[in-house]
């Protein structure tokens, strides 16, 4: 997924989804992850990028499963696979309920296809 969908994604989501669900959604996608073995890149995902109610969501769900995310600021560090999921999480709710924009579906079922 390129950044500017991925900012748009995140946007959009905490547009759609008031405080609580957006939380929940986060959470969800976190608890949800499973790592594998292997070099992972860290990244940084910054508040200019997906907001700073983002940022802080991300960073206190993060914490409360024991992930690190970087030293406090306008940014979460963390693994490009975990950015790659959470932004794929929500998009795939963003699809379902029927609020993500033509791009975001034309993504989603590009990547349902394997393609």
């Amino acid at each position: 997924m390129n950044r500017d969908l991925e900012s748009s994604v995140w946007r959009l989501a905490q547009q759609r989804c008031a405080g609580s669900e957006f939380l929940q959604l986060i959470e969800d996608a976190v608890s949800r992850y499973k790592r594998v073995p292997g070099f992972d890149l860290h990244d940084r995902l910054h508040a200019s990028e997906i907001g700073l109610p983002g940022v802080k969501v991300l960073r206190d769900v993060l914490e409360r499963y024991g992930f690190d995310a970087g030293p406090p600021g306008s940014y979460v560090e963390i693994r490009s696979r975990l950015r790659a999921h959470l932004s794929y999480q929500l998009q795939w709710h963003l699809v379902s309920i029927g609020q993500a924009t033509d791009e975001m579906k034309e993504d989603q079922l590009g990547r349902d296809l394997g393609m």
